[in-house]
């Protein structure tokens, strides 16, 4: 049992209320909408501005393997509400693309990257950076600036022929770490006994609840793996930029001799040890991009943005008639039953899996995981609609994104072949419940919960002792668990018990120390994985169809109304919610979700607490 279904009741109630809440808002405002989007729908359509200069990236938002699905109710709240409400997501393959197309595109001059603002796991930004390094072979200039870059958003600006950088900027490189909030103490003052479930000696989920510190085995575990990927970023970086390692990752003495000599100047310290190439105002960043490229009549470099480039050229996967290789992305926390995009559903995951088992013309299937875990009871309706493509006859590869691990390795392992990236977060193989109990706290305030029923198994709560015999009962359902997921592994893999053992006990691994164990067959990228699969179907020649979940004709009723042509109707909707109304419903939602929608029928998760 998980301390998501002790605690989900609480907020239930209050999750109903401020959905009740953004949907009475927005049927209050729903005519005026509509009345105004007849009226921008009747005026003409402003000409498009031609493709020529730059390709310029705004990348002010988060890198993703799949859209989060938002409901045309919350988009119209958002645009409602504060812009602090509107977060950006940026599809991976959209901006692969796009670059690529950029490169043999004789419109464009130069690619122009402005990262500030970017959020990405590594695996996902050394992907853009491998398009952006490809680009370059064309000759075309490639220009990042920023007013400061953080860590990964500088990954990206270190591949660009030239860093500008704002005069009063800095470059923020901290390294990497794994720090957590431990509440032992805590519950013991509160008399909330939690109960723990697990096995893996490296499972540590469950230790904020059980610790007041990180455990030794969690701290060997995590330093190895954050110090196999900030080796990857240090030498990355050091190799784009010409410079040695320590300019990237200075011991603290070096760092503070250094900021010293720069007159404590974050940006000159920058400049003086060949982070940036050179600082600047922001006018004269833009001047500098008018150099390659040439100017408008409003004094800005030409170039087109990515949306409207995506618009402009052709689709990444054009239907050709061939046979087909489909294409699935399973991104997010796995939940029970049918979840929106950005959420991996046990029953919608496996649907779109049996959708391409029962199309004739899908000869091989793609599954790009990009998942830290979640229900182990959905995880595995997933990897048996899995098993039933592959009796079909249907090769399956899968390509690992940033993490695949615990429950997401539990849908993978099956995978004819698996791609990942050496800097993959993957493993995790262990399995926990967490439930816990306030009889003692409550019992502190003279309330107490006493009756009566016809066996042993009745009554139980949050409110009550939990009994010493359903506690063993949980214990042996979680090992039971275990014990399967290290047999599909095993059987997955071609793995002896004890192999899987060695790479199990909930330990997580980067994709190099799993191709080692046996947990991943190569290195590459999903077009690695589509070429694989492809050949193990034994097909010439093939188009890529990816697969996905069908719209409804409400829903995609609704998404066309409050669109494109909402779009421009935003700076008139913008402030109709008071903005810190907005905010606090959107954080509330935001904090609610997974206590509510952690929903394992048993309570048992295969999740890793540190792939984020």
């Amino acid at each position: 049992m998980s301390i998501f279904k002790g605690l989900g009741w609480i907020f239930r109630s209050l999750w109903r209320l401020i959905n009740f809440t953004r949907l009475m808002l927005v049927n209050l405002l729903f005519l005026f909408v509509v009345l105004a989007l007849a009226f921008v729908l009747g005026q003409k359509e402003a000409p498009q501005a031609p493709i020529e200069g730059a390709l310029t990236l705004d990348l002010d938002g988060t890198l993703v393997e799949q859209l989060t699905q938002t409901s045309p109710t919350e988009k119209l709240l958002q645009q409602m509400g504060s812009s602090e409400d509107l977060p950006h997501e940026f599809l991976l393959s959209d901006l692969l693309w796009a670059i690529h197309s950029a490169k043999e595109d004789d419109r464009i001059q130069a690619l122009v990257l402005r990262p500030q603002g970017l959020q990405g796991n590594l695996s996902k930004l050394q992907e853009l950076a491998v398009a952006i390094d490809d680009f370059k072979q064309s000759g075309k200039p490639v220009i990042a600036m920023a007013d400061y870059y953080t860590q990964g958003q500088y990954l990206l600006a270190a591949h660009a022929d030239h860093v500008l950088l704002n005069q009063s900027g800095a470059v923020l490189l901290e390294g990497l770490g794994v720090y957590q909030t431990y509440f032992k103490s805590a519950l013991e003052k509160l008399n909330i006994t939690p109960h723990v479930f697990k096995v893996g000696t490296y499972k540590s989920f469950v230790e904020p609840y059980t610790r007041d510190e990180m455990s030794p085995e969690s701290k060997e575990a995590n330093q190895r793996w954050l110090d196999q990927l900030w080796q990857a970023y240090v030498q990355d970086v050091a190799e784009q930029r010409e410079v040695e390692p320590d300019a990237v990752s200075p011991s603290k003495e070096q760092f503070l001799e250094r900021l010293r000599k720069a007159g404590g100047n974050a940006a000159s310290y920058a400049l003086d040890n060949g982070l940036v190439d050179e600082l600047a105002t922001r006018e004269e960043m833009s001047q500098a991009v008018i150099k390659e490229v040439g100017e408008t009549e409003d004094h800005s470099w030409k170039g087109i943005g990515l949306e409207a480039y995506l618009a402009a050229i052709p689709e990444q996967y054009p239907q050709s008639g061939k046979d087909e290789v489909g294409l699935i992305v399973a991104s997010g926390a796995i939940m029970d039953g049918i979840q929106p995009a950005g959420t991996i559903g046990g029953d919608s995951l496996a649907s779109l899996l049996a959708d391409a088992r029962l199309d004739d013309q899908i000869k091989a299937v793609v599954l790009r995981v990009d998942s830290p875990g979640g229900s182990a009871f959905a995880a595995e309706q997933i990897r048996a609609e899995l098993l039933s493509l592959k009796q079909a006859g249907k090769p399956v590869v899968v390509s690992m994104g940033s993490y695949a691990a615990s429950g997401g390795y539990w849908i993978s392992a099956d995978a004819d072949k698996i791609f990942a990236s050496p800097t993959t977060l993957t493993g995790s193989i262990g399995v926990f419940g967490l439930f816990a109990t306030v009889d003692q706290a409550l019992s502190q305030f003279g309330i107490h919960s006493d009756g009566v029923g016809t066996t042993d198994f009745v009554g139980l709560g949050v409110t009550r002792a939990l009994p010493d015999h359903v506690g063993q009962a949980i214990q042996l359902n979680v090992e039971n668990t275990y014990q399967r997921f290290l047999g599909l592994v095993g059987k997955g893999r071609g793995l002896s018990p004890e192999e899987a053992e060695k790479a199990a006990e909930g330990r997580v691994w980067t994709g190099l120390d799993a191709k080692a164990l046996g947990l991943v067959d190569e290195f590459g990228n999903q077009s690695d994985a589509i070429a694989a699969a492809a050949e193990l179907a034994n097909l010439k020649e093939w188009q890529v169809t990816p697969i996905v979940p069908e719209e409804s004709t409400k829903d995609k009723f609704l998404r066309e109304l409050l669109g494109s042509s909402a779009q421009a109707l935003a700076p008139s909707l913008k402030g109709v919610i008071p903005a810190p109304l907005g905010q606090s419903l959107s954080t509330l939602n935001r904090a609610l979700d997974p206590l509510v929608r952690f929903n394992d029928p048993q309570g048992t998760y295969a999740w890793c607490p540190v792939c984020r």
